[in-house]
């Protein structure tokens, strides 16, 4: 029986409209895979975490704990997390898939990100999220664990990055991620990621292996 895959939606995003527009859901539920959503403190229905991004790693550990073990996919900002949650608790997870990150976010200042990208905005207005709560998460951004913490990923992870994807390359991550193979779109930027059909294929053949 495969593991369940939790999927974690990206900055502004939701459950539905990350993964649930972009036809994510059907596809693994067709392939056979039981989708777990898990939203973003701040996002869709997901309550504030007032102690910021450790506190939303907490909670999706939790949740991991008690499907394990899963497949974890998150994009971008929910990337972050499930590399977080990853590194917390590595038995719980089967395979890892990190859609959107790379070395940029490591070079971000130590908390927090400042004001959101307008595209951003346009996302979490479209997605019908509160603009207050989402920068709210934003700003309880922590800094990102040391690349050496990587280490600790020894289950199969696979890395999708845009080729104009801003936060790119994966050069020093790919390095510090001791099972890790890496797949860079060809002309695609960060948020057509999760849109992308060769993103997608990519994501079912490695879940299939």
């Amino acid at each position: 029986m495969s593991a369940p895959v939790v999927l974690v939606h990206g900055l502004g995003s939701s459950f539905e409209h990350n993964w649930g527009v972009t036809g994510w859901i059907d596809i693994l539920e067709s392939e056979g895979f039981a989708v777990v959503g898990h939203e973003l403190p701040g996002h869709g229905s997901a309550p504030q975490a007032d102690g910021g991004e450790p506190e939303a790693v907490q909670r999706l550990v939790s949740l991991v704990t008690e499907q394990a073990p899963v497949v974890g996919i998150g994009f971008s900002a929910g990337a972050r997390l499930v590399l977080r949650a990853a590194i917390a608790s590595p038995e719980s997870f089967d395979k890892v898939v990190l859609l959107g990150i790379g070395d940029g976010m490591w070079k971000e200042r130590e908390e927090g990100t400042g004001e959101m990208p307008d595209l951003v905005l346009q996302l979490l207005e479209t997605a019908g999220n509160d603009r207050a709560s989402v920068q709210k998460y934003v700003d309880g951004f922590a800094a990102m664990p040391p690349l050496s913490e990587l280490a600790k990923l020894t289950m199969p992870t696979l890395v999708v990055i845009g080729e104009r994807d801003m936060v790119g390359p994966v050069d020093e991550m790919l390095a510090a991620l001791p099972n890790v193979r890496a797949i860079v779109l060809k002309g695609v930027d960060h948020f057509s990621t999760t849109s992308n059909f060769n993103c997608q294929d990519a994501v079912l053949r490695f879940l299939a292996e």
